[in-house]
């Protein structure tokens, strides 16, 4: 096995287990968890795969303790749509030669709740169709708004400190890639 592979499955687990104990240890807390913001700086430093690996782990695992249901596929679907879209900007930003502020990725973490709310309520959609979702969503809202300004709080907590650890490695697995 490459040692590059080694180290992204290593970091996988580490992001991960500090995602899943999160989404263990604060479920008293309404949607308010640091896990959106870790895999949307995930993305930023390891990109799109990455980000990815790092929801399906998440989602998988950390069901495993909260309860696995038809919804464990909606919540992956989202962190994925999630991460598609970080990727989207991130690929935006490199192409106009900016490097993502940290303010700012914190108010798109924050718009990010609201993203992982739409695509969760999807399954309601499926299940009565679009007047079931309309209104499980709406009856939603007061939770993706905790879900957004959790997202934008532990943006501005958890950025700082991961990219600063984590920089030098993904700049590393980067180079190997290329």
């Amino acid at each position: 096995m490459h040692s590059n592979k080694v180290k992204e499955i290593s970091l996988i687990g580490i992001l991960a287990a500090v995602n899943i104990a999160s989404r263990i240890y604060l479920q008293f807390l309404p949607n308010i968890k640091p896990v959106t913001s870790i895999i949307i700086i995930s993305v930023v430093l390891f990109g799109l795969g990455f980000g990815v690996k790092l929801s399906v782990v998440t989602t998988v695992v950390s069901n495993l303790f909260l309860g696995m249901g038809t919804w464990t596929f909606f919540q992956i679907l989202a962190w994925v749509v999630i991460c598609l879209i970080t990727q989207f900007l991130m690929d935006f930003l490199k192409k106009i030669n900016k490097e993502p502020k940290l303010f700012p990725m914190a108010i798109f973490s924050f718009f990010m709740g609201y993203v992982f709310g739409i695509v969760v309520s999807l399954e309601q959609l499926m299940l009565g169709g679009p007047s079931l979702y309309i209104v499980y969503y709406m009856a939603g809202l007061l939770f993706d708004t905790f879900h957004a300004v959790g997202n934008f709080c532990f943006y501005l907590i958890c950025a700082p400190i991961l990219i600063k650890v984590f920089k030098k490695e993904s700049e590393r697995m980067k180079l190997k890639q290329d």
